[in-house]
C-alpha cells in the first residue's frame, strides 16, 4: 500500500513480492476486487426450508394483510409480536383479561356501598359494611397481582381502602339526611 507521503507499506493480505521496485508517488495502488460475500443468517435458512416443505401454506389469516405498524406503536419487539399473535388466536393478555375482572368487582364494590349508603336500619348496615370490606379486600388482591403483570406503569391501579370509602359514604349519607331534615321543616 502506498501512503500519502510516498512510502510503500506492505499489506499483510498480500504475498510478497519476490522483486520489489518501488512505485511512483502519483501511481495508484492497483485496485483489487473484494470477494462478495453472501451473509445468510440461520433463522433465513430455516425459515426457506420451512416454506419449500409446505409448513406454512395452511395458516391462519394467509393472503390478509397484515397490520399497519401505527397500530402497535405502543409495543415493540416481542411485545408486538406477542399481541399479534394473541390478537389472531382471539385471545387477550392476561393483563386485560384481570382489568376486567377488576372493573366488575369494583362495580360491586360501588353497588354495595350505594345500599350501605341508603340503608337505614342498622344492622343491615352493619352486613353491607361486612360484604364491602370483603369485597375490597379480594379486589386489592387483583389489583396487586395486576400492577405486578402489567407492561406499563402508568397503567398501574391503587388500591382501595374500604375503611375511608365507608366514612365517605357515613359522610354523603348524613349530608343527604340533613339536607331532607332541612326540606321538610321548610314545608311546615
Amino acid at each position: 500500500m502506498v501512503y500519502g507521503d510516498g512510502e510503500r507499506m506492505s499489506d499483510p493480505r498480500e504475498p510478497e513480492a519476490t522483486n520489489p521496485e518501488p512505485e511512483a508517488a502519483d501511481e495508484a495502488p492497483p485496485r483489487r476486487r473484494s470477494p462478495v460475500v453472501h451473509f445468510e443468517r440461520r433463522s433465513d435458512r430455516q425459515f426457506q426450508r420451512a416454506q419449500e416443505r409446505g409448513e406454512f401454506d395452511n395458516l391462519a389469516g394467509a393472503g390478509k394483510p397484515l397490520l399497519p405498524a401505527d397500530q402497535n406503536e405502543a409495543f415493540s419487539g416481542d411485545d408486538a409480536m406477542g399481541l399479534h399473535l394473541l390478537k389472531n388466536a382471539e385471545a387477550l393478555p392476561a393483563w386485560i383479561e384481570l382489568n376486567k375482572e377488576i372493573a366488575a368487582e369494583q362495580a360491586t364494590c360501588r353497588r354495595i356501598l350505594a345500599y350501605y349508603q341508603a340503608e337505614r336500619d342498622r344492622d343491615r348496615r352493619a352486613r353491607f359494611a361486612r360484604d364491602y370490606r370483603r369485597h375490597v379486600e379480594e379486589l386489592n388482591r387483583k389489583i396487586e397481582h395486576y400492577n405486578l403483570i402489567v407492561p406499563a406503569r402508568h397503567l398501574e391501579k391503587a388500591k382501595h381502602l374500604a375503611d375511608r370509602d365507608l366514612r365517605d359514604a357515613d359522610r354523603r349519607r348524613w349530608a343527604l339526611l340533613d339536607r331532607e331534615e332541612r326540606e321538610r321543616r321548610q314545608q311546615s
